[in-house]
């Protein structure tokens, strides 16, 4: 399981749990005890991953956990900087998306840049210029997920 799909965990195991118990009781029905044993292994395996896709399409990516697992990978890392200098930076993408929500950063770059050094950067280190692709980041994950889920509620 990738690192990004940690958070699903809980979705996907309860699922594989609900639907263990569902294949094994129908298996039972069906084939007795080697029924029983089939339909929980086959009813287990199509639980989680039902669980899971039902968890990633939930997620709007709006914990910073996900930004914090992979931050440091990322190409915009400036060495010598922590995850108390990016977290900000994310945060403000995550706030911002549903204000400017469907205008391109390129446009709103101004007012974002001008919200940062005002008053968002909450004790980062990072210039506009270095926080930015971590705000595109977060905008970009919003709109993929928008975008595999546009009744979502924001």
């Amino acid at each position: 399981m990738s690192t990004l799909k940690k958070d699903h965990i809980l979705g996907a195991g309860s699922a594989a749990l609900a639907g263990g118990a569902a294949g094994a009781a129908l298996g039972a029905l069906v084939g007795g005890v080697p029924g029983l044993a089939v339909g929980a292994a086959a009813g287990g395996a199509l639980g989680a991953v039902f669980g899971d896709r039902a968890s990633e399409a939930a997620d709007r990516r709006e914990d910073l956990g996900h930004f914090e697992q992979i931050y440091r990978t990322m190409p915009y890392y400036v060495d010598g900087h922590s995850w108390h200098d990016y977290a900000p930076a994310y945060r403000y993408g995550l706030d911002t998306w549903d204000r400017f929500h469907g205008q391109a950063l390129d446009v709103v770059d101004t007012q974002l840049q001008g919200g940062w050094e005002s008053n968002a950067r909450f004790g980062s280190r990072l210039v506009w210029h270095d926080a930015r692709p971590a705000v595109a980041h977060a905008w970009q994950s919003l709109d993929d997920a928008h975008a595999r889920n546009p009744g979502a509620t924001h």
